[in-house]
Order: C-alpha cells, then sequence, then structure tokens
C-alpha cells in the first residue's frame, strides 16, 4: 500500500491522468558495508615494502532507485517502462545514473524495448555471481569481465541499445540487441575524415530455465569500441578500423533437493587491437579464456557460499604472454534479517600474475601502492543491504 501511495504521489505531480490508465511501482535497494582493502606489488625483495596498509572505507554496493510500470493497449498489447537510477548512499553524493531505463511494448510476439539496458552477457554473470546483488568488491567479472584490464563492455549496461526478447517457449527465450555508438571519429587511409572508427555493438543470447536448472550462452560483439591500453601490451595506435572485440560466453547453474546452489561460466573473449604498441611490439589481435565456479549453501536463515575465478594467460597474436593470468577467491556469508533486510560479510583476493593487472571490477582499490601489472588485491567487509 505505501508503495501505491508513493507512486501516486510522484506520478500526480506529472500526469494524474495517466497514473489512471499505468500502474507504477516504486522499489530500490540500499546496501552499505564497512569494507577494509589493501594492495600488494609482486616482487621479491621489493614486496615488504610494496604493501599499503589496510585502508577503511565505507562502499556503496550499488544502491538504486526505480520507478516502472505497464499499460494494457488492449488486445493482448502492453506498453512498460522502467526508470532505474544509482545513487551514492555512503556519502549522499548524488545521483549516479546508468541503470536499466527504457521503454518499449509487450505481447505475444514477445517484447521490444529501448534505452540504457543491461546486456544478455552481463546478465549471465549475474545470475551465477554469490556476492548479494552481484555488487561490491570480489565478483568473477574482475578476471571474466575483462582481457588484461580491457572491458569490452559485455558486463556494462549498454546506452542507446535497442532490444527483442522472444516469447518463452517451455523456459527457453531468445534475445537480440544493437547499441548506437554514436561516434564515427578519425580518417580513413588517404587522410579524409569519411572513414574513421564507429562504434556499436550487437549481441545474441539464448537461455533456458526450468526449475532448478538454468543454462545461457550468448556472443558479444564490439566494433570499433575504443580501446584503452592494455596492461603489459604498450600504447595501442589506433588505426583507421579502431579495435573490435568479440565474447562467447555460456553460464549454468544447478540447484540440488538440498538446496546447494552450484554455478559456473565460461568467458572468451578476443580484441582486434589494430597494431599495438608500434614497432618495438607489433601486436593485432589479443585473447584470452576464463572461467568461474562457485557453491552456496543455505542454513536456515544463513547461507555460505565460495567462488573462484580465473583468467588465462593472454595470447598476442598466437603467443602466449607469461605471467598474464589472474586468480581471485571469493567466500561470502548472508542472514537473513526478513524477506527484505540481510546481514553479509565476505573476503576476497585477487592474485594477479607479474604482466597484468585486473583489478576488483567494481569498487576496486584505489587508493593504494603505485599501480602497475603484478598487483595484488585484498578486501574484507561486512553490510547490510534492504531491499524495497
Amino acid at each position: 500500500m505505501q508503495k501505491k501511495i508513493i507512486a501516486l504521489a510522484i506520478a500526480g505531480l506529472a500526469s494524474t491522468a495517466a497514473f489512471a490508465q499505468t500502474n507504477v511501482t516504486v522499489y530500490g535497494v540500499v546496501d552499505l558495508g564497512q569494507a577494509f582493502v589493501k594492495s600488494t606489488t609482486t616482487g621479491g625483495a621489493d614486496r615488504a615494502n610494496a604493501e599499503q596498509p589496510i585502508v577503511g572505507r565505507l562502499d556503496n554496493n550499488s544502491s538504486y532507485l526505480g520507478f516502472k510500470g505497464v499499460e494494457d493497449l488492449g488486445n493482448g498489447l502492453k506498453a512498460v517502462f522502467q526508470l532505474e537510477t544509482g545513487y551514492n548512499s555512503d556519502n549522499a553524493g548524488g545521483w549516479g545514473g546508468a541503470r536499466d531505463t527504457y521503454v518499449g511494448l509487450t505481447g505475444g510476439f514477445g517484447t521490444l524495448v529501448a534505452g540504457n539496458l543491461t546486456h544478455s552477457l552481463r546478465a549471465f554473470g549475474a545470475k551465477v555471481e554469490l556476492t548479494p546483488g552481484a555488487a561490491g568488491f570480489g565478483t568473477m567479472t574482475s578476471v571474466t569481465g575483462t582481457l588484461a584490464g580491457i572491458k569490452t563492455g559485455a558486463d556494462d549496461r549498454a546506452a542507446n541499445a535497442v532490444a527483442y526478447v522472444s516469447p518463452n517457449f517451455g523456459g527457453f527465450t531468445g534475445t537480440v540487441a544493437y547499441v548506437n555508438g554514436e561516434t564515427r571519429t578519425g580518417a580513413n587511409a588517404v587522410g579524409t575524415n569519411q572513414g574513421g572508427t564507429n562504434s556499436r555493438q550487437y549481441q545474441i543470447a539464448g537461455q533456458f530455465e526450468n526449475g532448478p536448472l538454468f543454462v545461457g550462452a550468448g556472443y558479444h560483439l564490439a566494433k570499433s569500441f575504443g580501446l584503452t591500453s592494455p596492461n603489459g601490451l604498450g600504447t595501442p595506435s589506433l588505426n583507421e578500423n579502431g579495435q573490435d572485440a568479440s565474447v562467447i560466453r555460456v553460464a549454468a547453474v544447478y540447484t540440488l533437493p538440498t538446496k546447494t546452489k552450484l554455478t559456473g561460466l565460461y568467458d572468451y573473449t578476443q580484441v582486434k587491437t589494430g597494431d599495438v604498441g608500434g614497432a618495438a611490439l607489433d601486436v593485432d589481435k589479443i585473447k584470452r579464456h576464463a572461467w568461474s565456479v562457485g557453491v552456496a549453501q543455505p542454513f536456515g536463515k544463513s547461507t555460505v557460499g565460495l567462488e573462484y575465478g580465473r583468467s588465462h594467460n593472454v595470447k598476442a597474436d598466437g603467443d602466449a604472454i607469461a605471467d598474464s593470468s589472474t586468480q581471485i577467491y571469493t567466500a561470502v556469508y548472508t542472514y537473513d534479517l526478513s524477506k527484505r533486510t540481510a546481514l553479509h560479510a565476505r573476503a576476497s583476493y585477487l592474485n594477479n600474475g607479474t604482466n597484468v593487472n585486473n583489478a576488483f571490477y567494481l569498487n576496486p582499490v584505489n587508493n593504494g601502492v603505485t599501480q602497475g601489472d603484478g598487483n595484488d588485491y585484498t578486501g574484507y567487509m561486512v553490510g547490510l543491504r534492504h531491499t524495497f
């Protein structure tokens, strides 16, 4: 009742007549955790002198506020909308935006939406993640969502996106999406401004969910997405075609009769760099394999979970770069105080090889020792999460 009253008050400011036709729901999350983190550089005798003292901080774990609704248009057709924004609950620093916000139509044909959308591949990663809300440091995306420090966008929300989701066929749904890059920069080979990079993304995915089993597989292609310098590979030089990234991902979750949750994810990422590093290091293509596994077991109101992820050595034009792999270990504990409020705790350790620097994907340790290849990261946190 309280949600409907709030929704009515807000919607009434905009259009009383419109609200009479639309069912609006207000929802959100407030999640804060007291964290202690540190970073350490790898390297023989210098290691003892390069360990950062523990830093205390209050982490905002993807707190957000949202409004969503549906209007029945008749003949099985409905209009749907969602407006969702993140906010900094740790310091009242304002609204963060960048969450799922869209408008669309749904019916017997499926669902068509446009706006700022979650990629299917990102959703697969969240599905197998054991940390509450797939938020905060220690998530497996630290190794499955990056390639030598490069974020391809597969684990981020996509702005300016259009997506179609099929009807449900006995538990199976398919998704296709196109993301407008809305940029064209640079010049073509003859020096005119007719060519250059044209950033855009494509994605196709399918998933099956029925009872205790979930399986999803998808392909993500980012064209001319604007490569930043990959760790250990020198400085990239933009060519007329920009940089392309392709990601293949498979994820699965199975819940045993004992309520034991088993998770697994495999990710293959390849980036065509367009010549990285100049004459000293001429690299056209880098790639890597990564995977994660997890297990969670509830005991009454408590749940204990363990996760492990590994990103194997990066290959540059087919040749492996030594000591460029990353491992992450995360232990998670939650205790349900009610259906909407839970205590949670975690400990996470991310170990980089000497030629790579993958950081925590979310809430990274960003005020430690000099950032560079071979850094290791450790974090501990106790928090409270409330949904409404």
